[in-house]
């Protein structure tokens, strides 16, 4: 182990395993999916009957219904049957959890993905003694639930006398501050479903996702923290997951992109480049939203460490390519990443340095601005397309917004031409966008640092608006508007419709003393 704290940060994270919240949703309706070419997806749900003739009446031995819960839910399925008489052979039905009309339509028998079709929620459930109120032991994450019960015996009909869905969370919804007033009709629905989405992917950690992965992401821990501190404010989460990720930092000391947390210690999973180096912009964001100084000096060599160890990766001043390790940014395809990279690495060595400074231990990295400053040079010196005023990344001198967002982050021009920079690449209809929510996310954090605090909610409001107008309970990993059956995984069924990374409510509160300045030359 590189830092010998590591046990003793797993113990306190231990100690800081939230209680969960419960709430029991009872089903609203019964449906049905329809196909809709205009509805997302190319599919909706319409009524299919009264739920009283599913729910206590009698029903017989071979029955079908789909139940709409009439809104996300993140938790435990709950029965409770009555039966005319014993029964006579184990009693057996299927569940499918959809969180979307799509999904509920998918045949999931035709999944084609690159992921486990272990995350698709469909399941037989077999009880040899139904009788008693039945809890299944999995946790699924759903708004419908396509209910059948297998041929039985013909001697017994059988009653559905309940049933519900015990929801869970560590979010506390009484904490939750109001939008501020300013905010209209659009605001608050973005905001409502962006805390449900939040809301729902605070579990026992941040969760990327309640359906799929169900892990701690660091990246999505970022916007997550952020969206949390003005929010619901749940500071000991926060802390768990920062000290969770010191946990797994192993022999080099260097933080996983990824955690799987049933272990004695958590298991790293997916070295992520761009997501390890801004641990210390994560700790300075946690320092100035909780003021708690002795936790942060405590994971301060975890994060100095990441700088270290982000630019042993570099050659010449630019980033060496290797096949060990993945940079993400983004999931758009045929992003060109090396501009944006090298951005994220001066942002995390100017972020790092300032949260030494408020711990008062800048003389450990002084170092780091002289650094970052010689990257700044030559970041404008290989990408910086003087005739355009863009950043060019790859071969064939590809604008992006990620390039654009991490140069102007990292102070690669002046401040008071960075927003002007941010708000030209959003215009440019030639330019490489987001293939999401992830990035869009980042340039609205961006906007909001420069100042440009209307522009980044016309942004908020033209994307995730889009999302309101297509009717999303929660928000989603993967939104495209024009390729609604987009996905990274190469089949939609697999994708998170409630996703960490898809909660854009920095701009709909109050600040809670967060404020996040971008690096390099004022």
């Amino acid at each position: 182990m590189y830092f010998k704290e590591v046990h003793r940060w797993a113990a306190e994270a231990d100690r800081l395993l939230p209680e969960l919240r419960h709430r029991r949703v009872a089903p609203v309706a019964l449906v049905r999916p329809e196909a809709d070419s205009a509805a997302w997806q190319g599919w909706k749900t319409v009524q299919a009957g009264e739920l009283t003739e599913a729910v206590g009446a009698e029903l017989p031995c071979s029955c079908e219904f789909t139940f709409d819960f009439g809104e996300y839910c993140v938790g435990h399925l709950e029965l409770e049957f009555e039966f005319t008489r014993p029964v006579d052979a184990p009693f057996c039905f299927r569940a499918k959890f959809a969180e979307t009309p799509f999904e509920l339509a998918s045949d999931f028998a035709s999944y084609h993905g690159t992921l486990g079709r272990g995350w698709l929620q469909e399941q037989e459930f077999v009880y040899d003694d139904p009788s008693g109120v039945i809890r299944l032991p999995r946790r699924y994450a759903f708004r419908y639930l396509k209910f059948r019960v297998e041929a039985g015996s013909d001697a017994y009909r059988f009653r559905l006398k309940n049933i519900c869905c015990d929801t869970t969370t560590s979010a506390d919804w009484s904490k939750l501050p109001p939008p501020a007033p300013s905010c209209d009709g659009l605001d608050r629905e973005i905001d409502r479903i962006g805390m449900a989405t939040l809301a729902a992917c605070m579990q026992e950690c941040f969760e990327d996702g309640p359906k799929r992965d169900r892990r701690l992401w660091l990246g999505d821990l970022r916007l997550q923290a952020l969206a949390n501190y003005p929010s619901f404010g749940n500071l000991d989460l926060v802390k768990r997951c920062l000290l969770l990720f010191a946990a797994a930092t192993g022999d080099e000391g260097r933080v996983p992109g990824c955690l799987y947390l049933k272990h004695p210690l958590p298991v790293a999973g997916n070295l992520l480049y761009d997501y390890q180096v801004l641990y210390g912009d994560m700790l300075l964001d946690y320092l100035r939203a909780s003021g708690d100084r002795e936790f942060v000096r405590d994971l301060w060599p975890v994060a100095k460490r990441q700088c270290e160890l982000g630019f042993e990766e570099f050659e010449d001043d630019r980033l060496v390519e290797r096949e060990d390790r993945w940079i993400f940014i983004d999931w758009q395809e045929n992003l060109e990443k090396e501009c944006a990279a090298h951005g994220v690495m001066i942002y995390a060595l100017e972020r790092t340095f300032e949260l030494a400074r408020e711990l008062g231990i800048e003389a450990e990295v002084l170092e780091y601005p002289v650094v970052a400053e010689r990257l700044r040079r030559m970041a404008v010196e290989l990408w910086m397309d003087r005739e355009s005023g863009f950043f060019r990344c790859g071969p064939d001198g590809q604008i992006s917004w990620a390039s654009q967002l991490w140069m102007a982050l990292a102070g690669a021009v002046p401040r008071d031409q960075a927003a002007d920079l941010l708000l030209r690449v959003i215009a440019e209809p030639a330019a490489t966008g987001p293939g999401g929510p992830f990035l869009h996310n980042q340039m609205v954090l961006a906007l909001e640092q420069f100042g440009r605090h209307e522009a980044a909610r016309a942004l908020t409001r033209r994307y995730w608006g889009k999302m309101v107008e297509f009717g999303a309970d929660t928000f989603w990993e993967v939104f495209v508007p024009s390729e609604p059956l987009r996905s990274p995984y190469r089949d939609p069924m697999i994708n998170s419709h409630c996703h960490a990374w898809s909660t854009p409510v920095f701009n709909f509160r109050q600040s809670s003393g967060v404020n996040i300045p971008v690096s390099g030359r004022r």
